[in-house]
């Protein structure tokens, strides 16, 4: 997998929202996308959450891979907001990762060795956050 450089723009991901109509946001400021259900509820930087009539596969498909990984059937992650990983031991049974906005989210054991290894791939200096806007 390859990660994206945090020079090239970041890319967008188009919405409809009932009250505001369409919107487009940068993929940085969305933290992560926890599934419940056929619905799925977006995680951004500055605090705030919507609930949004798609399925976690939808968004899988439609973010870029080298932003965003699946860590478990439930939750697709930003890589840039990993702050660290734990694993459980024995360490076969997947692990906890971290998050810089102080949320904890399991990674499952399946896919546990593949994450570890893309989160060892991504140099510190990209980890990027960026900061909320008020």
């Amino acid at each position: 997998m390859l990660l994206c450089p945090l020079n090239q723009a970041a890319p967008m991901l188009h919405m409809h929202i009932t009250n505001t109509g369409k919107i487009s946001l940068p993929v940085t400021n969305l933290i992560y996308i926890q599934a419940t259900g056929n619905y799925s509820w977006l995680h951004w930087n500055d605090g705030q959450r919507i609930l949004m009539p798609r399925t976690l596969k939808f968004y899988e498909s439609q973010l870029s891979a080298g932003w965003f990984v699946r860590t478990h059937r439930k939750c697709l992650i930003n890589l840039h907001y990993i702050e660290r990983m734990q694993a459980y031991y024995p360490a076969n049974r997947g692990g906890l990762i971290y998050l810089r906005s102080g949320e904890v989210l399991p990674v499952s054991r399946r896919r546990w060795v593949a994450i570890r290894a893309i989160y060892k791939q991504l140099p510190k200096a990209t980890r990027y956050v960026p900061t909320a806007q008020a």
